[in-house]
């Protein structure tokens, strides 16, 4: 069962892009989106933080994580946390979000409307490190223990994302994200119901099934490679059961069904995300564009 609580140059440039088309999906590896009542043991003051940030309350949503992090001084999954909603909070500044809905936007490389915040850098870097340092200490004392494998996985992918998206040095969110995916591999091969980490094998397996066939051919000789139905199945098992990434896996799922024409099942999540968060206005402007173009 799940248990997210832990106890207390031209031809490299082309290269760099296409391994870092996997990581920017994931790069929403900082949306750590909220769970619902079918997580099993879901901690309830991360659960409210994840729930404000994707609702875009941000200082409600990091006053949850902070006093988590005060409460639980050992436990690096509210430190992976409080990144997430700091980066969530950049990436909604810069109108990076509204942009992966864009329609005709088949790059997953959008660029910020604006200046990214170097304070803001600093301090994911900063979070990432602690959150870093934290759960490999944990797994020195206890290998391969879930929490701590899955606050790792989150950690790279926020980096990962951040570098793709913000910095678009895109190397070393390849490097990042493949960190990322490790951790996420490992975490599913000691439990396969922590449906979460399903969203790296949806992300990696769908970006890479995705690409024409010479650039598939490339990212094979850097033994890259993806299926798209097995991305969209990995997806869905993550939106339909996942815990606290489950409205993110909801929103990859979308991106993705858009990206392979299939409005009206995209529709139909962004309507329930939409729903669900309705102070968040992407959702339902996103459900709303995506209906009329049915």
């Amino acid at each position: 069962m799940l248990r997210y609580a832990q106890h207390d140059n031209s031809g490299s440039a082309q290269r760099d892009k296409v391994g870092a088309l996997a990581v920017c999906l994931a790069g929403f590896a900082v949306m750590l989106l909220a769970g619902d009542a079918r997580a099993t043991t879901t901690d309830p003051q991360l659960d409210a933080g994840f729930r404000a940030m994707y609702a875009l309350d941000f200082v409600s949503s990091q006053k949850s994580f902070t006093e988590y992090e005060r409460a639980h001084p050992a436990d690096s999954l509210g430190y992976a946390a409080e990144m997430a909603g700091t980066f969530f909070n950049e990436l909604n500044r810069l109108k990076l979000l509204d942009q992966e809905f864009a329609p005709g936007n088949e790059s997953f490389f959008a660029k910020p409307e604006g200046t990214p915040d170097r304070q803001v850098r600093a301090r994911i870097i900063e979070l990432g490190a602690h959150a870093r340092q934290m759960a490999e200490a944990r797994l020195r004392l206890e290998p391969g223990d879930e929490p701590a494998l899955f606050a790792l996985a989150l950690t790279y992918g926020i980096l990962g994302d951040y570098a793709a998206l913000v910095d678009r040095h895109y190397w070393t969110s390849v490097k990042y994200g493949r960190q990322g995916e490790q951790y996420a591999r490992q975490l599913l091969k000691r439990d396969p119901e922590f449906y979460d980490a399903y969203i790296w094998l949806g992300v990696s397996n769908f970006i890479y099934g995705s690409l024409s066939f010479p650039l598939r051919w490339t990212a094979h000789l850097f033994g890259l490679s993806g299926d798209k139905a097995t991305g969209v199945a990995n997806l869905r098992l993550a939106a339909e059961k996942g815990s606290y990434l489950r409205p993110y896996a909801e929103v990859l799922l979308a991106i993705a069904y858009l990206r392979e024409k299939n409005r009206p099942a995209a529709a139909t999540l962004l309507a329930q995300l939409s729903s669900e968060f309705p102070t968040n206005p992407l959702f339902a402007a996103q459900a709303r564009r995506v209906a009329a173009a049915k």
